[in-house]
């Protein structure tokens, strides 16, 4: 895979005043004839998170960045489609894939499944050998806290038909919570794609909308936690149903589980409107929270009552395992929701000039 690169060269340049109200600088001339700019041409400024600017010529945004992908060399399909989606991930608008004819109608079918798995990706073009795909979403349509919103959503879901499927023995709700799951990890390939181009090309800042560089980071952790939750559900959604008998003819396994399973989704709810909010009371509170807040009823089975049937002891405990694992994610939510509070809060954490 080939990309341009262009090196960089630090300059200084004096601050100068133009009349009353006004300051200015110098740019580079070597900087200005390399990008085709005349007096006149429009110029937009970014300012970071930790204060610089950024000078961008607008006409720049006509040339996406681009890569191009020899398939040939890669003649493991897991391989390829690694690399395809990491190319996307990193924030490249236009991957151009070239290969052998004789391999196209197979190598066309393996990029279809590969863009189904990436938001926004599409097969733009054939032609002598080569699949363009190009990414088309709109970069001003999200910001890190809607997709984190909209992921919380999922995982949320994925939890209310865990339940529901324990009461109303619906088999159709397993492969929903599949695709559920899915959907989660689309979230994650485009978060993650968002938040590298930010860090690539700044002026992506006033659509991402990073209040600090404390939320950028809990973006970033955000993102882990929910798909280590969707992991772990997806794990439970599928030993569920080969246990179903043997906990529907148990009530007090059955009765456990399910308020384990509803503490679970109450508890990370709050805690994700907590984040939202930016609650800092309600983060203390979720922080003092002990560790078997969730799993209580579980282990006290387990300690009394464990069950002989070696497949359903496992159940537990990897049920167990998964709501301990939960708490502690919904504490790492309060902690950054501490961080990101303290450095942009004054009345928590008043910083000294």
């Amino acid at each position: 895979m080939a990309a341009a690169s262009a090196s960089s060269k630090r300059t200084f340049r004096r601050l100068q005043r133009v009349g009353k109200a006004t300051y200015s600088i110098s740019l580079p001339k070597r900087w200005v004839v390399n990008r085709g700019l005349r007096p006149g041409d429009l110029l937009e400024l970014d300012e970071d998170l930790d204060g610089s600017l950024r000078v961008t010529p607008l006409e720049t945004r006509s040339k996406p960045p681009s890569c191009r992908i020899d398939a040939d060399l890669y003649r493991d399909e897991n391989v390829l489609r690694n690399i395809v989606k990491s190319s996307y991930r990193v924030g490249f608008d236009v991957i151009k894939i070239a290969y052998s004819q004789g391999s196209k109608l197979s190598f066309l079918r393996e990029l279809e499944k590969i863009t189904r798995d990436l938001p926004g990706m599409e097969l733009a073009g054939e032609k002598g050998g080569e699949i363009t795909l190009r990414y088309v979403l709109d970069h001003s349509r999200y910001s890190l806290d809607d997709l984190i919103h909209r992921e919380q959503i999922l995982v949320s879901a994925i939890l209310s038909n865990l339940i529901d499927f324990l009461e109303t023995r619906k088999y159709d709700l397993i492969p929903y919570i599949r695709d559920l799951g899915a959907r989660v990890e689309e979230l994650s390939q485009l978060l993650t794609r968002l938040i590298i181009t930010q860090l690539k090309r700044r002026e992506l800042g006033r659509f991402l909308k990073p209040r600090s560089a404390s939320h950028l980071y809990a973006s970033i952790a955000m993102l882990t936690i929910m798909r280590h939750l969707t992991a772990d559900l997806l794990s439970l959604s599928e030993a569920l149903p080969k246990l179903r008998k043997k906990i529907w003819s148990n009530p007090e396994i059955y009765d456990a589980l399910r308020e384990g399973l509803r503490r679970s989704l109450q508890t990370f709810d709050e805690a994700m409107n907590a984040y939202f909010s930016m609650n800092f009371e309600r983060a203390n509170q979720l922080l003092s929270l002990p560790s078997d807040h969730l799993s209580s009823e579980i282990e006290e089975l387990l300690g009394e009552k464990r069950p002989k049937d070696r497949e359903l002891s496992a159940f537990m405990i990897q049920l167990d395992i998964f709501l301990r694992k939960m708490i502690e994610e919904i504490k790492e939510v309060a902690r950054l929701i501490l961080d990101i509070s303290t450095e942009v809060e004054s009345r928590v954490c008043k910083a000294e000039v």
